[in-house]
């Protein structure tokens, strides 16, 4: 027994070192995150997690008081960090993971983008459209690349990113893993202007629905390393749920 507990001290100490930033949610709250938009929408549960005591819940509906300002189109509920440096020549180490109880529908659902701080200008996102899971410049007309499966329900996926902060296309870069596995490696423009920091949301946007979708957020990290990065995910055990359902209601029009 004793070893056990020392091997999984271990453990929890390795995938701890090196990492700058925690938005796991094991204060219990959602202290972690500096802003929240439509707060409303977002909840700390114990039902779900990917690792710990808790992960957040993020539950959209078309009610009125998810329309960011009333506007139909930005039907939304996102947590929002910005890392310390971005400017010119930074890199940032950041990943998160995710479970979709249900598919969501079929509509494009931005669920994490980066964007500039004062121009609010975004530059890069993942969207998913069902299950199916994508990645792309925001202003371009199609994605870089897509993952029909990428985002399937019922287990606990992850995210991990190494972005090289710069205006120039041929400077920037950004390399992304899926589930440990690196799905995409190129340079861009990552940066909006010259001036704004970045910071990134992750959750649900999309334009005004009467359904509901609800994503789960868990083990959002920031690291020094892309090492210490994907240590916080272990792609060879899939984690499930028994069948998750939302228990707190939320506000409708």
């Amino acid at each position: 027994m004793k070893s056990l507990l020392l091997f999984l001290s271990l453990l929890a100490s390795n995938t701890m070192a090196g990492q700058l930033w925690r938005g796991d949610f094991e204060t219990g709250d959602l202290s972690q995150w500096p802003y929240l938009t439509h707060p409303q929408g977002i909840s700390v549960q114990s039902d779900c997690v990917y690792e710990g005591n808790y992960a957040a819940d993020i539950t959209i509906t078309g009610a009125e008081s998810f329309l960011w300002h009333g506007n139909p189109d930005l039907n939304r509920s996102e947590l929002h960090f910005k890392p310390a440096d971005t400017r010119e020549g930074a890199d940032v180490f950041l990943g998160w993971s995710f479970f979709l109880p249900q598919p969501l529908s079929v509509a494009k659902h931005e669920f994490g983008y980066w964007e500039a701080q004062d121009s609010w200008q975004q530059q890069m996102r993942f969207n998913i459209h069902g299950t199916a899971l994508s990645f792309q410049a925001s202003g371009a007309d199609s994605a870089y690349w897509h993952l029909p499966d990428g985002a399937s329900a019922g287990v606990w996926h992850d995210l991990a990113m190494h972005i090289h902060f710069s205006l120039a296309p041929n400077l920037g870069r950004v390399t992304i893993w899926h589930d440990g596995i690196k799905v995409f490696n190129q340079t861009m423009q990552t940066r909006a202007n010259k001036t704004d920091a970045m910071f990134t949301q992750i959750g649900l946007l999309r334009s005004r629905e009467d359904s509901a979708a609800t994503l789960l957020i868990d083990n959002a990290r920031q690291s020094d390393s892309i090492e210490s990065l994907l240590a916080a995910f272990d792609p060879n055990t899939k984690v499930t749920c028994s069948p998750y359902k939302k228990s707190v209601p939320l506000n409708h029009d």
